[in-house]
C-alpha cells in the first residue's frame, strides 16, 4: 500500500512538473516583497476594530496566495480544490511541486506544512513553517502552525513563543489569544 502511494505520489509530482514546464515557467529572481504587505501589517497592528481587522487579513491572505506568475497559479489553483475535496495526498504532490519550482514562494511552502501537519507528519510541517517564516517573518499563519506543532509535541515553552510571536504580528486571533491566555496561566502556576 506504502509503495503504490509512493508510486502516485511520485506521479501526480511529475504530472505537476511537466504541466509547469509545458506551460513555459520562467526561472526568475526571488520573489520580491509586496510594498503594500508592510501598509497592511501597520493597519492590522493598529485597528481596534474587529471587521476593519477581517478586511486587512482577507487583503494578506490575496496577497499571500498571489504567487506572480500563471504557471504556480495554475498548480496553486490545483492544490486547492485538491485540499478543499479532502485529497491530501494529491494537494500535498501539488504544493511539492510548487515549492520545488518556485522555493521563494511563502505561501507554497505555508500550505504544504499545513497538509503535513495534517498527516501527521510533524517535523516535515515544523521545518516548512520555518521556511515560510524565514521568507516571512511576519506570516502569522505559519507562526500560528509551529504554535500548534508544538502544542501536539507537549511543548509548551516553544508553544507560548510560537503564538506570542504571532499577535504580535497580527493581535486579532482570538483563538490564538486563548491559547497564549492559558499558556501564560499554566507558567504562572509553574506547569510550565
Amino acid at each position: 500500500m506504502l509503495d503504490a502511494m509512493k508510486r502516485v505520489l511520485a506521479f501526480v509530482r511529475f504530472f505537476a512538473l511537466a504541466l509547469v514546464l509545458a506551460a513555459g515557467f520562467a526561472w526568475g529572481p526571488a520573489q520580491a516583497a509586496d510594498a503594500r504587505l508592510d501598509r497592511l501589517f501597520e493597519r492590522l497592528i493598529a485597528t481596534q476594530d474587529p471587521a476593519d481587522a477581517k478586511t486587512i487579513e482577507r487583503s494578506i491572505w490575496q496577497i499571500w496566495l498571489d504567487p506572480k506568475d500563471t504557471s504556480t497559479q495554475s498548480l496553486l489553483d490545483l492544490a486547492l480544490v485538491a485540499e478543499q475535496r479532502g485529497d491530501q495526498l494529491g494537494a500535498f504532490a501539488l504544493f511539492d511541486a510548487i515549492v520545488t519550482l518556485k522555493p521563494d514562494y511563502a505561501e507554497g511552502w505555508n500550505r504544504r506544512a499545513t497538509i503535513l501537519y495534517q498527516l501527521g507528519r510533524l517535523d516535515e510541517s515544523k521545518a516548512d513553517a520555518e521556511k515560510v517564516v524565514a521568507l516571512e517573518p511576519r506570516h502569522f499563519g505559519a507562526l500560528s502552525g509551529l504554535g500548534l506543532i508544538a502544542q501536539a509535541r507537549n511543548d509548551d515553552t516553544a508553544a507560548l513563543d510560537a503564538f506570542e510571536r504571532a499577535l504580535a504580528v497580527n493581535p486579532h486571533m482570538p483563538q490564538i489569544r486563548t491559547a497564549v491566555d492559558e499558556l501564560r496561566r499554566k507558567r504562572r502556576n509553574g506547569a510550565i
